[in-house]
């Protein structure tokens, strides 16, 4: 099953789905949330629902996952899921229409570089304190507008 939804011209497919469903009712292993799972459910939520509805999605999915799990609820890093968000849907934005997530991060294979982050933001900004608990703008590089 696949579905063009209003925010954007890509597309999730059954595998997308399934990722989504198994995060949500915590049924995916802690171990296989990978980062790449990360990026694949991030994807799914922006084609869903756009930007700003896509982001709280994903904060809230993450953290009563993480609780689930039986996960530190300080584990929880708000500016590293607000800039993976923020970045996956600028490659989106520069991408033509992907059919799935797995084809999409084939695409932009640069968004599986954990540290790609590391160009707008410095490693003490980005993994401080004030970053985990609070949004913070990247001290290096901004984000592209889009």
């Amino acid at each position: 099953m696949q579905g063009i939804t209003d925010h954007t011209q890509h597309q999730i497919n059954h595998h997308d789905q399934l990722l989504k469903r198994a995060v949500e009712e915590h049924s995916l292993q802690l171990a296989e949330f990978t980062h790449r799972s990360h990026l694949s459910l991030a994807y799914v939520y922006l084609v869903e629902q756009g930007f700003d509805q896509g982001y709280h999605s994903m904060t809230e999915t993450l953290r009563l996952f993480l609780k689930a799990k039986g996960v530190d609820p300080t584990k929880f890093h708000v500016t590293l899921t607000w800039a993976w968000m923020k970045a996956v849907w600028h490659f989106m934005q520069q991408s033509e229409p992907m059919s799935s997530a797995g084809e999409f991060l084939a695409a932009n294979p640069v968004l599986l570089n954990k540290d790609v982050l590391l160009s707008h933001y410095s490693h003490d900004w980005l993994f401080s304190e004030r970053a985990r608990t609070k949004r913070v703008r990247p001290d290096l590089n901004p984000f592209p507008d889009n």
